[in-house]
């Protein structure tokens, strides 16, 4: 799918004096996807024609990313950010959903199974942050404010195309690496995407540590073994801290596992929420 075609189905709702953009296809139990940085909802849209045809699927645009508001002076910290995703669920009539996250968009995740657990149904963490694992180098250096007046937002997009590069155990398509980036290669874009790296805050995560044998939730993990961004030895501590986790390995896959292995990723993801209702955490495919 092109990413113009993905944005073509967002709709808009407003949040106090925020927008978010998401798309919402699909009827069934609802699925929550939250990305990370420096990506935006198109990252699971490989995901969305299968899980469409079986559940409410909701892919947001997190506030400050993609084409949700991204006007200057908001906090776009995960805490933040997990009190807009309670909000924004509650503006759709969403009580509760099954969360499935990726890289910052697994700290907001981690924030609302332990924070909002009345938010969460089922829990699914692809390559997560988590305890101090983050943030990488490159993103605290996009993030400092000079970037802003040093760097152009042509200079910005190929910064962080090198960044994502790096993710990948495979290439990825330059159509799909376009859209990826799509949303920062205007000026207002660029200061959004600097302004989402200067939240990084690894203190919002360490300080949910205690927390995390409370997440009663099955909870499923995801990880790309080979991730150069998020070691899986946070995914094993992960397993190890939250009750009813089970860790799933995915070989040859870095950063950004559903799109280096998608097939997998999409087996063990529809197997997860095909038993969301009705009992307990499916066992991983073999």
């Amino acid at each position: 799918m092109h990413w113009r075609e993905f944005q073509s189905l967002q709709r808009v709702t407003e949040l106090g004096d925020r927008f978010i953009s998401y798309v919402d296809q699909g009827q069934g139990p609802p699925v929550v996807f939250l990305h990370g940085i420096p990506t935006w909802g198109y990252l699971w849209h490989g995901m969305l024609p299968a899980l469409s045809t079986e559940c409410r699927t909701l892919i947001l645009d997190l506030p400050g990313f993609g084409y949700s508001d991204k006007r200057d002076c908001f906090d776009r910290s995960i805490a933040r950010q997990a009190e807009m995703v309670d909000g924004w669920m509650e503006q759709i009539g969403v009580e509760r959903a099954a969360v499935v996250a990726h890289d910052i968009g697994g700290g907001v995740a981690l924030r609302l199974a332990t924070l909002f657990p009345h938010r969460v149904e089922r829990l699914c963490l692809l390559n997560a942050v988590c305890y101090d694992s983050w943030p990488i180098e490159a993103m605290l250096q996009f993030g400092h404010p000079e970037t802003y007046h040093k760097v152009s937002a042509s200079a910005a997009v190929t910064l962080l195309r090198q960044a994502l590069k790096q993710g990948f155990s495979h290439k990825l398509s330059e159509e799909v690496l376009e859209g990826l980036l799509s949303p920062c290669r205007t000026e207002v874009g660029k200061v959004s995407m600097i302004r989402n790296a200067a939240a990084l805050n690894t203190n919002l995560t360490t300080e949910l540590t205690h927390l995390l044998p409370r997440i009663e939730v099955p909870t499923q993990i995801l990880w790309g073994e080979d991730d150069t961004f998020q070691l899986v030895k946070y995914g094993q501590r992960l397993e190890s801290d939250i009750p009813d986790a089970r860790l799933v390995r995915i070989s040859d896959a870095r950063h950004f596992v559903m799109f280096d292995q998608p097939d997998e990723v999409n087996e063990h993801l529809r197997a997860f929420l095909a038993v969301a209702s009705t009992g307990p955490l499916a066992a991983p495919l073999q």
